[in-house]
């Protein structure tokens, strides 16, 4: 081998001297700075995947299939029992109360208070046989101005309620005493002399002239409803029209 051939050949001109880095060794080729770019960016991608993978754990699990639906439920509705109420309390709490006392209502002895219609006040004709009747005379002053048997039966028959409480007492028809120095009960009515027949006769009494009411009369007097049946007896062996009202008379008029 020759001489010129071992010695290392020469160093060849390589041109301008490339620039240095930062930290002072020459700047790397642009190929090399991509495959660095391109390594960081897959190392970067990497990580990001990981992270999804930890964050999103069911993602890549396979899909489990739906719970089937619960089987339905048969509900029925039945009447609860009512509770029974409480009972008694028992003989440790019971207190005894005392009954009120009962207290009946009065019994009226009505057959005692009013008494049974027996007709007593019903003339039969033999005992009318001598009164003188309203009109011929024996009512008082012979047909005058003091005809008061005359004026009493006209009131009688004016009178609306008088025919209806005779009706009433089941006196239609019949001769009844009325007045025989007191007024007569008659069957079963409250009070004495029919109400409605005794107060028309007091009121034509009372208005007439004293002189008229005052005249002495004698025996029964007969006084008739329109109907001619239905009459009235009222009189005595001595009186007089105002002994009707209940008048005491004084010494000079006996």
């Amino acid at each position: 081998m020759s001489e010129a051939s071992s010695k290392f050949p020469e160093p060849q001109d390589e041109g301008p001297a490339q620039p240095q880095g930062l930290l002072g060794h020459a700047g790397a080729p642009p190929i090399r700075r991509r495959d660095r770019f391109l390594a960081g960016a897959a190392t970067v991608g990497a990580h990001l995947v990981l992270l999804a993978t930890l964050l999103w754990p069911h993602s890549g699990r396979q899909s489990q299939p739906p719970t089937p639906p619960l089987p339905p439920i048969q509900v029925s509705l039945v009447d609860s029992p009512k509770p029974e109420p409480p009972g008694p309390p028992g003989p440790e709490v019971e207190t005894l109360q005392p009954a009120p006392p009962k207290i009946l209502p009065p019994v009226l002895n009505i057959s005692s208070r009013i008494p049974p219609d027996t007709f007593s006040d019903v003339l039969s004709e033999s005992q009318i046989a001598g009164a003188a009747s309203a009109g011929e005379g024996g009512g008082g002053g012979g047909g005058g101005s003091c005809d008061m048997a005359r004026a009493v039966q006209q009131a009688l028959r004016r009178d609306r309620l008088v025919r209806p409480a005779v009706a009433d007492a089941n006196r239609l028809g019949k001769s009844i005493l009325l007045w025989d120095g007191d007024w007569v009960q008659t069957g079963a009515q409250d009070g004495k002399g029919l109400s409605a027949v005794r107060e028309a006769v007091m009121w034509e009494v009372a208005f007439v002239p004293e002189a008229c009411r005052n005249q002495r009369m004698h025996g029964l007097v007969l006084l008739s409803l329109d109907d001619g049946r239905t009459r009235f007896a009222v009189g005595k062996d001595d009186w007089r029209w105002s002994d009707l009202l209940g008048l005491r008379r004084t010494a000079s008029e006996r």
